[in-house]
């Protein structure tokens, strides 16, 4: 094998063998040591192309135990809303959730913007680790009105859907959402939650929902494990007048 010296061909190699068919989740890669002579490089180059590997999701490391490849992600369409319960059923898995919090909070000027509440009226906040199969999936954290928070708190328990219980309890029928998405760091808090082997690397998710009559029902914030979730969505092309 010819030599390569920089971190980014090494990362490409080991793309290749990530991506081919027969590669399944879990699998072992070679140790630093073993890839250095494999590729004729310095252990800092492997270190390098490996936790670039690592941010990106495609590969996740355990301590004294070497690095695996991640491709078991769940895909979530990102164009639709639905619920991770819903998400998770759709996609033959298990779902759970596991109460961190949930509890009466002050409003700040910014909840009370993205809820559409007076500053001095409180916020029922629920944290959530979600699960599927009953792995560690995200850890949102969920605000909502004082008065739904009210219907809703006792019912919120290990295992219980919110929307079921919005529309259960509250009569909440949800129409729509504004959802962004972009890319984070995980606190090590975090990451113990999400599993010991979790990259610092994630989709932070926050999503602002509505009901039928246009009113914010919730404000959401996620974090979801880079190795485990896909996001994806249907962008349609807007032709301008006149275009082909």
């Amino acid at each position: 094998m010819p030599r390569i010296t920089k971190t980014s061909h090494v990362m490409e190699a080991l793309l290749a063998e990530i991506n081919r068919p027969e590669t399944q989740h879990g699998d072992c890669l070679p140790s630093e040591r073993e890839l250095g002579e494999q590729f004729h490089v310095s252990r800092v180059v492997i270190r390098g192309a490996l936790a670039r590997l690592e941010q990106e999701g495609l590969i996740y490391r355990m301590q004294g135990k070497g690095a695996f490849v991640s491709k078991n992600k769940v895909n979530q369409n990102a164009s639709r809303l639905t619920s991770f319960t819903q998400d998770m059923l759709q996609r033959n898995m298990t779902p759970g959730s596991k109460i961190l919090a949930k509890e009466f909070i002050p409003s700040t000027p910014f909840l009370s913007s993205k809820l559409q509440i007076p500053r001095e009226e409180p916020v029922f906040m629920l944290k959530r680790l979600r699960m599927a199969d009953d792995s560690p999936m995200a850890i949102e954290v969920c605000y909502l009105r004082e008065w739904i928070g009210r219907q809703i708190a006792d019912h919120m328990v290990d295992g219980a859907s919110l929307y079921q219980s919005l529309a259960e309890k509250c009569g909440i029928r949800l129409k729509y959402a504004m959802q962004t998405i972009e890319v984070g760091t995980l606190e090590k808090t975090e990451r113990d939650l999400l599993g010991g082997n979790c990259p610092r690397c994630t989709a932070i998710i926050t999503r602002q929902t509505f009901d039928v009559d246009n009113n914010v029902v919730e404000f959401v914030e996620s974090r979801y494990r880079s190795d485990r979730y896909l996001f994806g969505m249907l962008l349609d092309m807007e032709k301008p007048n006149g275009s082909v």
